[in-house]
């Protein structure tokens, strides 16, 4: 079994996947954030660096999934993020050539069984973002955590007829400090993973 999350920056994704997995015993599986050598870079020279840094995540995600072929695994991340940042990066045309290929061989491996979708206004992410303390993250504004909110629905909404999946208000929750708040996630994950299976099946969209 593989349940993965989406959401912008800073909504709680890292915490909830960690929280789960103590919970539960799932595997948990990280974005490689401390490790992306292209993230800092983006930041401080996005238009220059994009391509590297996205490419960096969609790979380390495509190998994390092949890699575990057997047992439960939940994954603070999912193409749906990758993909979202990726169409908000001004990409040139050359660097986008690459993600077609991508695509493909992500949707070869199936997708999860389950996709949780952290929503959550963005004057509260931004909040949360401020709160964490990365150097890194302290140029975030208002407008792009805006903007990536948006797109990560809009790709939400481009998978959402062939892969299952629970939309959840993270405004309302504290996944750090409320263990009650992580159970009644865990309940919503083990209703919807009992729910009948989505049998339609199609092509993630492309990046425009």
């Amino acid at each position: 079994m593989r349940i993965e999350l989406c959401g912008p920056l800073g909504i709680g994704k890292t915490t909830l996947a960690q929280k789960l997995s103590e919970l539960t015993g799932w595997g948990l599986v990280r974005e490689p954030v401390e490790t992306n050598p292209f993230l800092r870079a983006f930041y401080k020279a996005p238009a220059r660096y994009a391509f590297e840094k996205n490419l960096f995540f969609l790979l380390d995600y495509l190998h994390e999934i092949k890699s575990r072929t057997t047992g439960d695994f939940i994954f603070d991340h999912s193409a749906v993020v990758h993909r979202s940042y990726a169409a908000l990066n001004n990409l040139l045309s050359h660097e986008k050539a690459v993600f077609p290929a991508l695509d493909k061989a992500i949707e070869a491996l199936g997708p999860p069984d389950l996709l949780i979708n952290l929503v959550c206004p963005p004057e509260i992410i931004l909040e949360r973002i401020a709160k964490r303390g990365r150097d890194f993250e302290s140029g975030v504004d208002i407008g792009y955590v805006a903007a990536l909110n948006k797109e990560v629905q809009n790709q939400v909404q481009c998978v959402e007829h062939y892969i299952r999946v629970v939309h959840v208000d993270a405004a309302l929750y504290n996944f750090e400090k409320r263990p009650e708040d992580i159970e009644k996630v865990l309940a919503i994950i083990v209703n919807n993973l009992r729910a009948p299976s989505i049998e339609e099946k199609a092509p993630l969209r492309k990046i425009a």
